[in-house]
């Protein structure tokens, strides 16, 4: 039996080392993939905005020295309010600051001064940042203010305040690239492990190659195994090459073991192998197999909590999330990757994850031969 598998791996090794674009595909996905999105930010990266100044005073002169780069690109200062809609809707600015006449004598007076910021809406995301930001500024400047005000009157300066220190465990910088980088590089591992299995029985399919297999004195768990096999390589090396090509130069640590990290990526896959059976046998040729695929990938991120917190969802969906993979195998990943846990602390998500994958290997392994017999 062990030399039947090793020729069926070297078969599907084989198989997968001469499809150039498979393997392309991987390449790609293990490096450059997940450097664009490491490296991406939701931070405004020198947002386009203008002045439109009409009060000419040292305090206006003041806030606009701390709207700076890199988050902020001050482009130039509007004489005519005319210009705002056109520079806008022409995509020249994004944001357009006004101070009114008479704004720092508002301020010189304890009065409420007043300042307008016109924001482009259509592209709401970055907008809704810039703004938080901008408030940041001016939130920060009227706290000088009255700083100021308070030393002048002769108060004392050692006033009472409540001082926050916050400490985040894990991420301690909260380098938003990390927690991206690792992001898609679950992704990978969810669609690689989908994917391949179910393509590599259906292309079996589709060459006419699974009547030689029929013939053959083989089990069905010979003929799935040595593909299983296969894939969990093709992954682990998907892994590999993310890790050590990309997530350690972009500076993102393995607290936690590297071994355990690789036990659970593996018993992932073999959970998601299931999957990819029963979509081998629901499939008749390799577009219909990318199209079940996708129907069952994209829950599978969805519910779990990769991309949209589990206490945001209605409680049906949080019911759901139980037969996500992908949820067990995330906290499993993010504890060994950032918080440097090990695989007996989280035993409870190794259980899950287990059990998961032996009911759905054993559907994908009942359905196929099924299929097989037929």
């Amino acid at each position: 039996m062990f030399y039947k598998t090793y020729l069926l791996m070297k078969k599907e090794g084989l198989l997968f080392l001469r499809n150039t674009l498979l393997v392309l595909a991987a390449l790609y996905f293990a490096t450059f993939d997940i450097y664009q999105v490491g490296t991406t930010t939701t931070d405004p990266n020198f947002y386009p905005l203008a002045i439109h100044d009409l009060d000419h005073s040292r305090q206006v002169q003041e806030i606009v020295r701390r709207i700076r780069p890199p988050y902020f690109e001050v482009k130039g200062y509007i004489d005519d309010e005319k210009k705002i809609s056109r520079l806008i809707a022409e995509g020249e600015i994004s944001a357009v600051i006004t101070f009114p006449k008479g704004f720092a004598s508002d301020l010189a007076l304890n009065k409420t001064a007043t300042m307008q910021i016109i924001i482009d809406g259509t592209n709401s995301n970055a907008s809704e940042i810039a703004l938080g930001y901008l408030q940041d500024i001016l939130a920060e400047y009227n706290i000088g203010l009255w700083t100021a005000k308070l030393k002048a009157a002769g108060a004392d300066p050692a006033l009472p305040v409540v001082e926050l220190r916050s400490f985040f465990m894990g991420n301690t910088t909260l380098n938003e690239g990390w927690s991206f980088s690792l992001q898609e590089l679950y992704t990978v591992i969810t669609l690689f492990g989908l994917m391949l299995t179910a393509t590599a029985l259906v292309n079996e399919k589709q060459f006419g190659t699974i009547e030689q297999l029929m013939v053959s004195p083989l089990s069905s768990l010979e003929i799935i195994l040595p593909k299983i096999i296969t894939m969990m390589g093709v992954i682990g090396a998907v892994t590999f090459i993310a890790i050590f090509a990309v997530l350690r130069p972009l500076g993102i640590p393995l607290a936690g073991s590297l071994g355990e990290l690789f036990l659970v990526t593996f018993l992932y896959v073999f959970t998601l192998t299931g999957y990819g059976l029963v979509i081998s046998t629901l499939s008749k040729n390799l577009a219909e197999t990318i199209l079940i695929s996708l129907l069952i990938i994209l829950p599978i991120l969805f519910l779990s909590g990769l991309y949209v917190p589990v206490e945001s969802l209605s409680p049906w969906m949080q019911v759901l999330i139980g037969f996500s993979p992908l949820k067990y195998y995330l906290n499993l990943a993010q504890g060994i990757f950032l918080k440097g846990n090990s695989i007996m602390f989280m035993w409870q998500d190794i259980i899950s994850l287990l059990i998961l994958g032996i009911v759905s290997f054993t559907i994908g392994l009942w359905r196929f031969r099924k299929s097989f017999s037929q």
